[in-house]
């Protein structure tokens, strides 16, 4: 391999590490060496400059993004060519680090301290598999996976030191494209065969993509055996076990993948989604807070994962007996939400997400939460009305929340307008916040089913003038969504017409009158609502001393 025509990128901060390095780059024949001390400068030149080989240290400062969250931006943002090679380094000889897709990982990983013939050795191994590979390479930094996968088993067609490596990003190609039988006849040389690490946990994958979940089982704990530290064995036991209904197992089984490697994003959506489905909703709340952790400074950064920090927090204190325990959740939630203002990370990555406008959400869950409804309906209004006042088009980030609080009120219709406007935009969402809301339209579909059938048979009472029928419906519709305000709008105007018949009216009956105008009055209410309202209040005045 000729390095005097190479161009090389060290990223290093420790200065005289990255003088050492450069030393070594000069005596093996570099002449073009640029260095950066960040990840985030080295980001900033790539977007202007293309490398070689670039040589980054895996710990880059507490507060930066470190080798692996960079290695997946520029490959992520096609910032360096699909040939250039990727070494990272580190003085840490353990890892307890999930490398992601082998299209996103180093090229290889160096302990320190190393000889120049140690790092000779592996760039010069690293650029010859990416050399042999690059066709393959360039088909998929333009998306063509079906190119890719035909490229890649050409190349497994003709003898080379690289079979391994082929076969691990066709499996993994093969899965993207939802074609798991392809990728287990890839892999059945393995299913008997030596027990090589990769292909093993590859076999387990597969399966539960098969839906074969003995199989997965049976293929991770046959693993741990042979390495009792790994982490992905644990995940597929978790994943199987989950969907077998053994969810105790399941909970144990993703617990021990986050103590082995707990750095790793979908290790963490998928212990939240377990999590929930097993009530084990501080658990959620943990791998929220480590999603948040880990993604802020790397290209999967979002807010919606801040926001997902607040909602975990408030599923505890929903769900909780524990007086204490409630409390201490809202408190962190609240805590959590005043930190928000102050966060410099939430600011870069999202610069219009409004804090106290989404304070105003958070505060109708919390409302929700302690059984006050019209407080929680109010804040909610609050919320809607700012998000139109400041936005021309509502962003993403807050409607995940405003629909839970919705169902939660009972205001159906809105979430479902929400919905659609998500529907859109599916790819904008985290992982969390698409369970969230399918799991909440599931819990609320035999809520929204009652409320319409009720409020559509109080509807047809109502203009057969059967008010007291209607009254009926109207109630039962509202014990569905309490707050909603078509519903109630729809009780009153109900309950004034029974009045307007009755002699002498039932002081339950002004009650009711009195109830529902605390719950519309002060409100802020669609125009269509404001005017219904605003006709019925003559009449209202009648019973309820304004």
């Amino acid at each position: 391999m000729q390095f005097s025509n190479k161009q090389v990128l060290i990223v290093e901060d420790q200065r005289p590490f990255l003088l050492l390095l450069k030393g070594l780059l000069h005596s093996m024949g570099v002449n073009d060496i640029v260095t950066k001390s960040s990840a985030e400068q080295a980001v900033s030149l790539c977007r202007k400059h293309k490398f070689d080989i670039v040589v980054c240290d895996l710990h880059l400062g507490a507060n930066n993004k470190n080798g692996y969250e960079l290695v997946e931006e520029l490959r992520t943002r096609k910032l360096i060519a699909p040939t250039t090679v990727f070494i990272l380094i580190s003085a840490d000889s353990a890892r307890p680090i999930v490398l992601g897709s082998i299209d996103r990982r180093p090229d290889d990983f160096l302990v320190k301290p190393f000889s120049q013939i140690q790092l000779k050795s592996r760039i010069v191994r690293a650029w010859q598999k990416r050399q042999f590979m690059q066709e393959a390479n360039k088909l998929l930094e333009q998306n063509d996976v079906n190119g890719a996968i035909d490229k890649i088993e050409e190349l497994l067609g003709s003898p080379s030191h690289y079979k391994g490596q082929c076969e691990q990003l066709l499996v993994e190609l093969y899965w993207r494209d939802n074609q798991p039988e392809k990728a287990l006849d890839v892999l059945s040389e393995y299913i008997n065969g030596k027990p090589v690490l990769w292909a093993q946990i590859a076999l387990g994958k597969t399966y539960l993509q098969l839906k074969e979940y003995e199989k997965a089982i049976s293929v991770a704990k046959r693993t741990l055996k042979k390495n009792r530290f790994s982490a992905d064995a644990h995940d597929i036991i978790a994943q199987a076990t989950q969907a077998q209904g053994q969810g105790e197992t399941a909970l144990e089984a993703i617990k021990e993948a986050i103590k082995l490697s707990p750095f790793s994003l979908p290790r963490h959506f998928n212990a939240c989604d377990i999590a929930r489905a097993n009530q084990d909703l501080v658990l959620a709340a943990n791998s929220s807070q480590a999603i948040w952790d880990l993604s802020k400074r790397s290209v999967n950064q979002s807010s919606l994962h801040w926001c997902g920090i607040i909602r975990a927090m408030l599923d505890v204190a929903e769900f909780s007996e524990d007086k204490r325990q409630r409390n201490k959740y809202q408190q962190e939630a609240l805590l959590t939400l005043q930190r928000g203002k102050f966060d410099d990370h939430l600011y870069r990555i999202d610069r219009d997400f409004d804090v106290d406008i989404f304070g105003k959400i958070v505060n109708a869950r919390v409302s929700a939460i302690d059984g006050k409804m019209i407080d929680a309906k109010r804040h909610l209004v609050d919320s809607q009305m700012a998000l139109d006042d400041k936005y021309p088009e509502l962003p993403t980030a807050f409607i995940p929340d405003s629909i839970n609080v919705m169902y939660k009120l009972g205001e159906f219709d809105d979430a479902l307008a929400l919905t659609k406007v998500l529907d859109e935009r599916k790819n904008e969402l985290d992982p969390n916040s698409i369970s969230m809301l399918t799991t909440q339209a599931s819990k609320a579909q035999q809520s929204l089913a009652s409320y319409q059938q009720f409020n559509r048979e109080g509807i047809q009472h109502y203009q057969q003038e059967d008010y007291n029928r209607a009254k009926t419906s109207f109630t039962l519709a509202q014990g569905f969504a309490p707050v909603n305000t078509g519903v109630a709008l729809n009780l009153l105007q109900c309950i004034l017409q029974i009045a307007k018949i009755e002699e002498k009216v039932d002081i339950k009956l002004i009650n009711e009158c009195k109830r529902l105008f605390k719950q519309l009055d002060e409100m802020h209410l669609k125009a269509p609502y404001q005017e219904k309202y605003t006709n019925l209040r003559d009449e209202l005045a009648k019973y309820v001393g304004f």
